[in-house]
């Protein structure tokens, strides 16, 4: 990016089409506490969106929040608590109250959201989700709504939206072996069908199970083709 960014992200419409060809839309999304938005709201139509401005304007962070539309931890992959606006005056107080001249600090653990109006083939459907600070030594929370009813889990999401990005972290897939690209191309075809996750898992099963038999002194000749079979197929 130059003196004037420019950030893309891609939420590839259902193939499953409505009777009025609609696919997948974010018509509103709201940030609360984001990064470095105390509360921003953008409302837009059905078509594709280009953000602009100078580096650092908040563009990424933007496109961050509609990453977590999806399960996992965004696109930049971040803790929960990383995620926190943080306000350099109000964020950071003293762990100890013993007096010194450079007290530990910590930052203030607030919730933050992400809330969305979401246009799918299926109809509008809104989406929050936002972090909540677990207990001293515990974990940290992600919770997830779905048209205002609690989920269990995150991976409830993948019903909705499905999306992909490519960030300059991510150069690795094109530097590094052709393990990397295989794993990308999955996930991109996971999006459109979920049950290509269990044929991923069968795979690796059966690659592991081959490994460890070409690892002794005489392989079953049978059983290795069995597994040749389960990853050709």
């Amino acid at each position: 990016m130059g003196s004037q960014g420019l950030a893309t992200l891609d939420l590839p419409a259902d193939t499953r089409s409505d009777r009025q060809g609609a696919g997948l839309a974010v018509r509103r999304l709201t940030l609360t506490d984001f990064r470095c938005y105390k509360h921003q709201r953008l409302e837009v139509d059905a078509r594709p969106v280009v953000l602009t401005g100078p580096n650092g304007a908040g563009k990424t962070n933007l496109l961050e929040g509609l990453s977590f539309l999806v399960p996992g931890r965004g696109l930049r992959h971040a803790k929960l608590a990383d995620v926190i606006r943080r306000n350099p005056e109000t964020d950071a107080v003293p762990v100890s109250s013993r007096p010194g001249p450079r007290p530990s600090l910590r930052p203030s653990l607030r919730p933050w959201g992400v809330a969305a109006t979401v246009m799918t083939p299926q109809g509008l459907v809104d989406i929050g989700t936002g972090f909540q600070a677990g207990p001293p030594g515990g974990r940290d929370k992600r919770i997830v709504r779905i048209d205002g009813e609690e989920a269990k889990n995150q991976a409830v999401l993948a019903d909705h939206v499905s999306a992909q990005w490519l960030t300059p972290q991510m150069d690795r897939l094109f530097r590094e072996g052709a393990g990397s690209r295989r794993r990308f191309l999955d996930r991109l075809v996971f999006d459109s069908d979920p049950a290509h996750l269990g044929r991923i898992k069968a795979y690796d099963h059966a690659m592991r199970e081959r490994t460890r038999l070409l690892s002794g002194p005489k392989p079953d000749g049978d059983w290795l083709a069995a597994l040749e079979d389960t990853m050709a197929a």
